[in-house]
């Protein structure tokens, strides 16, 4: 069994760990390195690398990415139906179940499955 990304980085980048390296490792522990990099735009080889703190091109890049693409705790992002949110509670309202009877939630849930910020790109119910 693999180790889980988070440790891995942790044994190569140190302690702390850079929090756009512990949110990369996070998304790969929730989905997996080729998923991760069809949303920044690198492949598994390059992540892989950076998490093991071996990638050789310099990691700006890869960075911006990531805090671009997948958010940082305590950033924010703009909601077409709230408005400039924590980027914490756009990930929370994605992952929140169906609520018939919330009125709000239902129409985030309408427009959360297209949204650019939809952290799961499959397309399906949030």
């Amino acid at each position: 069994m693999s180790q889980p990304s988070v440790q891995k980085a942790l044994a190569a980048w140190g302690d702390p760990l850079p929090a756009w390296v512990r949110r990369l490792a996070e998304e790969v522990d929730a989905t997996s390195l080729a998923a991760v990099g069809a949303r920044v735009g690198y492949g598994k080889s390059a992540l892989s690398m950076v998490l093991s703190n071996r990638y050789g091109a310099g990691t700006a890049k890869v960075q911006a990415a990531v805090e671009e693409l997948l958010g940082l705790p305590g950033t924010s992002v703009v909601c077409p139906v709230l408005g400039e949110i924590p980027h914490d509670r756009c990930r929370a309202e994605q992952a929140a179940g169906f609520r018939p009877h919330a009125p709000l939630a239902r129409l985030l849930r309408s427009h959360c499955r297209t949204c650019p910020n939809r952290t799961d790109t499959t397309g399906g119910a949030p």
